[in-house]
């Protein structure tokens, strides 16, 4: 038969909670919501290049004739995309300091 061994609480769980509440407001960091909204400001504007570009793919091949301009425009556009993603990826971690 083996012998159950009972453990003495000093303190109740709520006391670490309530220590953590006690802290001043100022020291928790940086306002998530404002920098929320300045990320969400800058996809807002990406996603309008990213509308712009697609939106300007048709107007360029009508202006450039030939099969070959359509090679040159995927070329060109994949380019862009990367561009994009990257500054998007700056911008965003930038937002975050």
């Amino acid at each position: 038969m083996t012998v159950e061994r009972r453990m003495i609480v000093s303190r109740g769980p709520g006391a670490a909670g309530r220590a953590r509440e006690r802290s001043d407001p100022e020291e928790d960091g940086p306002d998530v919501t404002a920098i929320m909204g300045r990320q969400l400001r800058q996809a807002l504007l990406t996603v309008g290049a990213v509308a712009g570009l697609l939106a300007g793919v048709p107007v360029i091949a009508v202006w450039v004739p030939g099969p070959g301009a359509w090679v040159a425009l995927s070329l060109a556009l994949q380019g862009v995309w990367v561009a994009l993603a990257v500054r998007q990826l700056r911008r965003a971690e930038r937002l975050e300091r």
